[in-house]
């Protein structure tokens, strides 16, 4: 989650940048990024998408387009199913703060070609590795029909000293209308997918209606092939 100065600096400079959707009404954005990495022996949980299936609950994927090229036929599977929304994570991972122009636009570039040689389907909504944006990230997405999608509720799954109890109390507790939640799709070691059930189900409890990022921010979804 970025520090208020940044965000408002962000929206500023580009309407291409939100943060969360309305904070009227009662929708909360589940998002799983799946990253482009090397260090995981498992590079998929398919727990998670089982999961959301099961209890019908949409979700946003924000896709590294390294991962979508060894993940092909995951990944195929995962955008034929209506309750996922495939997004952009960009091509390797990356600090995009770190490069230049040409490198961002490259990364993104890359990964809208991988992503849409396996779905058919070119990504309107783009997240940034780390969370890390700064104006010129966000101009560059969206010079490329791109809206860079941030978050204000972390979920702390990749933290090692976050368990399965902790990460339940804490997004359900701290979900606000409009929030969009980030969790991790390619790392089996969290406990992500043994607290997203009861995730579901406490943010339902609450009244909140599961979206996906396009629902919550009224942005369409590109065409099929």
């Amino acid at each position: 989650m970025l520090t208020a100065f940044l965000a408002v600096s962000l929206a500023m400079a580009s309407p291409g940048f939100v943060e969360h959707g309305p904070r009227t009404g009662n929708r909360v954005a589940l998002t799983f990024d799946a990253c482009t990495t090397t260090r995981e022996a498992r590079p998929f949980d398919p727990r998670i998408p089982a999961i959301l299936h099961s209890l019908n609950a949409p979700a946003t994927l924000f896709v590294g387009g390294g991962w979508a090229g060894t993940e092909r036929s995951v990944l195929a599977a995962l955008a034929r199913d209506p309750l996922f929304e495939i997004a952009n994570h960009s091509f390797h991972h990356p600090h995009l703060t770190r490069l230049d122009e040409n490198g961002i636009r490259g990364e993104l570039v890359r990964a809208q070609d991988e992503i849409a040689a396996v779905t058919g389907r070119r990504p309107v909504l783009f997240r940034a590795p780390y969370g890390e944006l700064d104006p010129r990230v966000v101009k560059v997405a969206s010079s490329l029909g791109l809206t860079t999608v941030e978050y204000d509720l972390p979920s702390g799954d990749p933290d090692p000293r976050v368990s399965t109890r902790r990460l339940v109390d804490w997004v359900v507790g701290a979900a606000r209308p409009g929030s969009i939640v980030v969790m991790h799709l390619n790392h089996p070691r969290f406990h992500t997918a043994e607290a997203l059930p009861e995730i579901v189900a406490g943010l339902r409890a609450r009244g909140f209606e599961l979206v996906t990022v396009g629902e919550l921010l009224g942005v369409a979804a590109p065409p099929g092939p």
